[in-house]
């Protein structure tokens, strides 16, 4: 399944969060199997359309300097750097200013997607402790590494390899008597089950085609969870319902992963009306399900089975808890939506 999140801000930006999942690395997974709706989702500028580096803006890209010392105006994005270079050479600049996650690598066109900003670090670093909290108070150990932004090659015999802003692997399935028959590099590591994209400037379409052709192609990752900070001038242009909740759905046989959920969390619309979409804790959860956080673990013992939430605001959990109706990790929306608004320096 996947879940689509949206928070409307009267500022400049506004968050989504994107869940996708794969369901391919373990059985009895969620999946969903409903017939095709049009989503009209997509409103943002073709990731096709870049915009061309200046003389000086080339120079810094043969040079040492690193990606924060650029000050390019994160309108200009995308934002073509160079053209004809090989890959081996981009990877070694782009490893020297530990800067792979933000810049696109296409057929010799290198390209800034995405800048370092206060917001995406803060967002990414609070998702990350948030999940690995969880994870610890369920458990009372530590079952799930945090690899952080760890290089992921998607091509072992050219070294080609992406890397996310965070990304978690169960314990278990490290285990050396554990066979890895797709390894995520050079160590023979196993892909982790859990990837997590911030994005701002980069558009969502890029993020979905990374996505389709990298994270969940099959026996890669389970998860994927995107965290989109967008401008209004790319919000939706679906004005006509303001629902709280919008259904959306996929066609069973299709070859790409798409959201099939969309929540409203904000906290205002557009026009600076208040919303009763996520105005505190306990409104709006993200769930990530046990059977894709240790997908593909060897068993026995049996793989870890729990219902935990995690909200600045104890919650106590009902007799049949909700919003998780299956054993996982349930993250107070409102929590991270505050972060990122506080990060990006908004009232």
């Amino acid at each position: 399944m996947s879940v689509m999140f949206n928070a409307d801000t009267s500022s400049s930006s506004l968050p989504y969060i994107i869940k996708l999942t794969a369901g391919k690395r373990s059985t009895g997974m969620d999946t969903d199997s409903s017939i095709a709706t049009n989503t009209n989702m997509n409103t943002e500028p073709n990731m096709d359309i870049f915009n061309e580096a200046d003389e000086k803006e080339k120079k810094w890209w043969s040079g040492k300097g690193s990606l924060g010392s650029l000050g390019i105006d994160e309108k200009r994005l995308p934002l073509v750097l160079a053209r004809g270079v090989k890959f081996n050479q981009f990877a070694k600049r782009a490893e020297k200013i530990k800067a792979r996650r933000f810049l696109d690598y296409r057929n010799g066109t290198i390209a800034i997607i995405e800048l370092p900003t206060g917001g995406h670090e803060v967002t990414a670093r609070e998702f990350s402790f948030k999940f690995m909290t969880a994870i610890c108070n369920a458990t009372n150990q530590r079952s799930v590494y945090d690899w952080g932004s760890k290089s992921l090659f998607t091509n072992l015999p050219t070294d080609e390899y992406q890397e996310p802003d965070a990304c978690f692997i169960p314990i278990r399935l490290l285990d050396a008597l554990n066979p890895v028959l797709n390894p995520c590099d050079r160590d023979g590591s196993p892909w982790p089950t859990i990837i997590l994209e911030v994005a701002s400037s980069e558009t969502l379409q890029h993020v979905k085609d990374k996505i389709n052709n990298y994270w969940l192609v099959q026996d890669r990752c389970e998860d994927v969870i995107v965290i989109k900070i967008g401008n209004w001038e790319e919000k939706r242009r679906n004005q006509t319902t303001q629902r709280p909740l919008r259904r959306l759905r996929q066609n069973p046989n299709a070859t790409t992963f798409e959201a099939i959920e969309e929540i409203e969390f904000g906290s205002t619309y557009a026009n600076g009306r208040e919303s009763n979409f996520c105005t505190g804790p306990h409104m709006k959860w993200l769930t990530i399900n046990c059977n894709c956080i240790y997908a593909g673990c060897p068993q026995p013992p049996p793989l870890p089975s729990f219902y935990t939430f995690i909200s600045s605001r104890p919650f106590s959990s009902p007799r049949f808890p909700y919003p998780l109706q299956a054993p996982g990790v349930a993250m107070d929306v409102y929590d991270l939506q505050q972060a990122i608004f506080s990060a990006m320096g908004h009232n």
